[in-house]
């Protein structure tokens, strides 16, 4: 069962940005090949050699200061000539929300004068009415043709990760790795990659140790550079990726631009590994102009991210949609399928952190015993702990139909206040609860369908629509069947039986991709 188990710790992090100019390994890559020791939080490296003399002539490296975060964040130090011919820090993810103005007006007039002495740059003019002061970008000479830029956020996961010699080989995540492996990654020069800055969250979680309180980070940070990114990319681990990726997609309401999350099966550092083809692949679709919506991409194929779940842990094609084809696969070229992918949003971009938790599921065996599940709703009712009972059931909905007392149980819990939800076991397929005399009596008992809704988007939908405190059970029920991202398939979209007319046919597919 899952019952409040969605919770997790803060996330924290630094900030660094780099474009197409090079820079020298960082002590985080060198620990990633056994070469040297990482920095420490001041900054001081562990290793005892000597670090090489700076020539008078160097520009001092530049300190980007992070936002506070209840939890350490890693700073990084980033060459100036490097900065000046990347994207300007974001205010969102890299300012203090403590700074009153003419502080963050003090800060950026001395990043712009230390790190760029290059013609270009627009002239730092303090706005006369203006709260939060935006540094301005660098003018490229090609205005119109500009590369588009991508906030890469990362929080941990197998792509981060390299053998821990203390841990005896195990495989850890190092800080500061992939920010330094990408700054050599000779496919972001090419003139139609994007320009890349690369937010690290510090310290590294594993995706099982976050929950709606790190969703709720990524999702804020997002929206707060939501104006200077055109698409995002989210790097975490994959044992709970579909979650994750599935809650931003409700939390983001009114999402106009990508934001795509991937991983990796093998580590970055080996020699073989899947985690540079789908680390680029993320930040192609996420500077295209197409998808605009939450997706999930992996091994060969981009995927709705509440349609998608984790169907392997060995194959490098860990995650499908089962029910709802890929909105593109790679090959030789990018084949999307445009008629799947949502419309436009209809306003402006608008965050709902708040998730509802008290959820339990419970998958049914043959001879299982209803005074268990009788104790686990009395007790969640009583503790005020259980909002949503989710009954993963046989086939297309169904329960032994001798059990009359288990009907009589979730007709109760209908009474206190708690809702059910009926789901399938099968890996394909949807809810038909009418089809059978054994669905139809759940159907009576109160028991809501969630169709075709893998059990990540059936959670987080929940959590979603109780978290906004605006509806009521019977509401959330009804809304459960309605697609609001893309993620279920409505009842009377679904095939249609053998025998039925061409009209009813197409009038089913029609409804399907709405």
């Amino acid at each position: 069962g899952m019952s409040g188990g969605m919770g997790g710790g803060g996330l924290g992090g630094g900030g660094s940005s780099f474009g197409s100019g090079s820079s020298s390994f960082g002590g985080a890559y060198k620990r990633w090949f056994g070469t040297e020791g990482i920095d420490d939080d001041d900054g001081k490296n562990k290793s005892s050699a000597a670090p090489p003399a700076e020539s008078e002539s160097e520009t001092p490296p530049v300190k980007i200061r992070p936002r506070s975060y209840s939890r350490r964040r890693r700073t990084h130090f980033l060459d100036p000539s490097i900065l000046s011919k990347a994207l300007q820090s974001p205010a969102g993810a890299l300012y203090g929300d403590g700074l009153t103005a003419e502080e963050r007006f003090h800060d950026d007039e001395e990043l712009l004068n230390e790190s760029n002495t290059d013609e270009g740059m627009t002239e730092l003019i303090h706005p006369d009415e203006s709260d939060i002061f935006i540094p301005e970008f660098p003018i490229n000479e090609f205005e119109r043709l500009r590369r588009k830029r991508v906030l890469v956020l990362c929080t941990g996961g197998t792509l981060t990760m390299a053998p821990d010699p203390d841990r005896g080989g195990a495989l850890a995540p190092v800080e500061g790795a992939v920010t330094a492996y990408m700054r050599e990654m000779k496919e972001l020069n090419h003139t139609n990659m994007p320009e890349v800055v690369v937010h690290e969250y510090t310290p590294f979680y594993d995706s099982s140790d976050l929950g709606p309180p790190d969703w709720a980070v990524l999702a804020n940070d997002i929206k707060a550079n939501y104006l200077h990114f055109d698409g995002f990319v989210v790097l975490m681990g994959t044992d709970t990726m579909a979650y994750c990726s599935t809650a931003l997609s409700f939390m983001l309401e009114n999402l106009g631009k990508p934001v795509v999350f991937t991983g990796s099966q093998i580590p970055l550092c080996e020699p073989y590994n899947d985690a540079r083809r789908n680390l680029i692949m993320a930040l192609i679709f996420a500077s295209r102009d197409t998808v605009n919506e939450v997706s999930v991409f992996f091994h060969d194929r981009l995927l709705r991210a509440c349609r998608t779940t984790k169907v392997n842990t060995h194959r490098l094609m860990a995650f499908d949609s089962p029910n709802f084809d890929p909105l593109a696969k790679i090959g030789i070229t990018i084949d999307e399928n445009e008629h799947l992918i949502l419309p436009p949003p209809r306003g402006a971009l608008r965050v709902h952190s708040d998730m509802d938790t008290r959820l339990l599921t419970i998958r049914l065996v043959p001879g299982f015993d209803d005074g268990m599940i009788k104790a686990l709703i009395q007790s969640g009712y009583e503790s005020n702990s259980l909002k949503t009972l989710v009954l993963q059931l046989y086939g297309t909905g169904n329960v032994p139909s001798v059990k009359d007392d288990f009907l009589q149980i979730l007709s109760d819990a209908r009474e206190k206040g708690i809702l059910v939800v009926a789901s399938t076991q099968c890996f394909t397929g949807s809810v038909m609860m009418g089809h059978y005399a054994t669905g139809l009596a759940l159907e009576q008992a109160g028991v809501v369908s969630a169709n075709d809704m893998t059990l990540e988007a059936i959670a987080c939908k929940c959590a979603y629509l109780f978290g906004r405190g605006d509806l009521t059970n019977e509401e959330v029920g009804n809304l459960l069947s309605v697609s609001i991202r893309g993620e279920v398939t409505p009842a009377d979209a679904l095939s249609p039986p053998p025998l039925s007319s061409t009209y009813q046919r197409a009038s089913r597919k029609g409804k399907k991709y709405l």
